[in-house]
């Protein structure tokens, strides 16, 4: 990114780059008080690359998709640990951030479909309007042969956008977003957007969560059942992560654990407790046992940059999954479930972290149940 105009108030103001040039510092002077308003502006540009992808391909120009994941400068938490500004891992997730009030104007040619974070009218000389809020991020995607299908759930309007070649993959995602959105309404406390977009891009991760919107890899589309997997674990993270934020670079379990444990409970509520057991044996039980097996354990509770790339998610996602299952078997599903709906109603458009969330297990089943914390969160699980 290359910034080339910036000014504060009108004013113009230099700034210092940072973290390797992936941010910028700007000495106010005299400070911000709390409370008060500051106006800035900046003029910024950024390559889309086209060719010789890196990375995981989030953000790119391939195959007929646009994909532009917070392509603009977001300002980092601030909390008691100072400016949130480390760069996640390879493996890790970059967006930690708090909610914001998103009014934002995209200008593209009129052969391009736009999906966008939040609710975008109808384009006006190929300038859509797009307001979202209150939202943890801002992502654009702009597609040359999508092709739309959507239905209305719990006054949510649910869409997915496809390759007009992949219609019953397309339609697969329609439907598992809803059912989706539907269990997790049920478990976790009600989806607070009014429109959720599931959308195929030519990522090569498999799937990835943004405001109100998610993206699922193009390869898993002409198979059709691969898809689902994806989408119901990406809309799970608009509980965790979206409305309850969280730092996922040095806490990365409390949403990716939690988020894979609500995978599972995703098949639990459409295809009943026995295949949602087959899950918990064959992906998390399995797994667990695998890593231990080879000598390759650890907590699940460590920052993203403490795992090798290729243990990153057998430990976070899918070891860390079985702490929310022993959990749920110790106090039961009426406490368990009491305890993930506080925990949401309490951190709605916050930053939960791992003592925040303790403290509400504490409070709903009187018990941190510690041991259990220690077991597969905060130590390894070796006898």
């Amino acid at each position: 990114m290359t910034v080339t105009h910036l000014l504060v108030s009108a004013q113009s103001i230099p700034y210092q780059s940072w973290r390797d040039g992936t941010a910028l510092r700007l000495p106010l002077e005299p400070p911000l008080e709390p409370g008060r308003i500051i106006n800035l502006s900046m003029d910024f540009s950024v390559d889309v690359p086209t060719s010789n992808i890196t990375g995981h391909g989030l953000f790119s120009y391939i195959r007929g998709v646009m994909a532009l994941p917070t392509v603009y400068p977001l300002i980092p938490v601030y909390n008691e640990n100072g400016w949130n500004a480390d760069m996640a891992p390879v493996h890790g997730d970059d967006v930690f951030s708090d909610v914001a009030i998103y009014n934002v104007e995209v200008t593209a040619p009129s052969a391009f479909t736009l999906v966008a974070t939040g609710a975008c009218g109808t384009p006006l000389d190929r300038t859509w309007r797009c307001k979202a809020a209150p939202m943890r991020d801002f992502t654009v995607i702009l597609g040359e042969n999508f092709e739309r299908v959507g239905r209305e759930t719990r006054g949510v309007v649910v869409n997915s956008y496809f390759y007009e070649w992949h219609a019953a993959g397309g339609a697969k995602a329609l439907e598992v977003a809803v059912d989706a959105l539907e269990a997790f309404t049920d478990f976790f406390g009600p989806y607070p957007y009014t429109e959720l977009d599931v959308v195929e891009t030519p990522n090569y991760l498999g799937g990835m969560e943004y405001s109100g919107l998610v993206v699922v890899e193009d390869g898993l589309y002409p198979g059709v059942s691969t898809v689902e997997w994806l989408t119901a674990h990406e809309v799970a993270h608009q509980w965790w992560m979206v409305v309850v934020g969280n730092d996922q670079v040095n806490e990365p379990w409390l949403d990716e654990a939690l988020t894979q444990y609500s995978t599972m409970l995703y098949y639990e509520a459409v295809y009943g407790r026995q295949r949602a057991d087959g899950i918990l044996n064959a992906v998390f039980v399995q797994t667990h046992q695998a890593l231990r097996s080879a000598g390759r354990d650890m907590a699940a509770g460590l920052p993203a940059d403490a795992y090798p790339s290729n243990l990153y998610f057998d430990i976070v996602y899918d070891k860390g999954a079985l702490y929310f299952h022993e959990l749920r078997e110790r106090v039961g599903d009426d406490l368990f479930f009491e305890t993930l709906q506080t925990y949401y109603s309490r951190h709605r458009y916050r930053i939960a972290t791992t003592e925040s969330f303790l403290d509400t297990v504490e409070e709903v089943t009187g018990d941190r149940h510690r041991d259990l914390f220690e077991k597969w969160i905060a130590a390894d699980a070796e006898e």
